[in-house]
């Protein structure tokens, strides 16, 4: 029985020294980042869209798409008006390689027009809000 026991103090603790010493994964930055509420109600819903659609290229800026906390990437898109930003996640919008960059719908068949562009309209309003609040506005 006591090689059983030897065996278990082992890995026991070098399982220990291993959580002790950080190893592992690195951690997410998402974690514990809490997206903007707004008041109006086609930003709130916006907001409902956006976390269960564009969220997860958009939050961390994943497979080339700007993350929301990217303002310098964000500023020419903005200038360009809410119309052309409507046009991308409406109809997709493709690489130089012809392949899709951003699905159109932005990957949800379900969405209507209208939804994407709240959800577009919310993303605008959190990039600003979280712009003004990181440089201290």
């Amino acid at each position: 029985m006591q090689p059983k026991s030897r065996s278990y103090r082992i890995v026991l603790t070098a399982t220990l020294a291993l959580a002790i010493s950080g190893c592992g994964p690195e951690p997410d930055p998402s974690v514990g980042f809490e997206m903007p509420r707004f008041d109006s109600q086609e930003l709130a819903e916006g907001r409902s869209i956006w976390m269960g659609t564009c969220r997860a290229c958009h939050l961390l800026g994943v497979a080339g798409a700007p993350a929301v906390t990217d303002y310098e990437n964000w500023t020419p898109r903005i200038a360009k008006g809410m119309p052309a930003l409507y046009k991308g996640p409406i109809h997709g919008i493709k690489g130089d390689d012809g392949k899709y960059k951003m699905p159109p719908r932005a990957g949800n068949d379900r969405l209507s027009d209208v939804q994407i562009q709240r959800a577009a309209d919310y993303m605008v309003a959190a990039v600003e809000h979280l712009h003004r609040q990181a440089s201290g506005e």
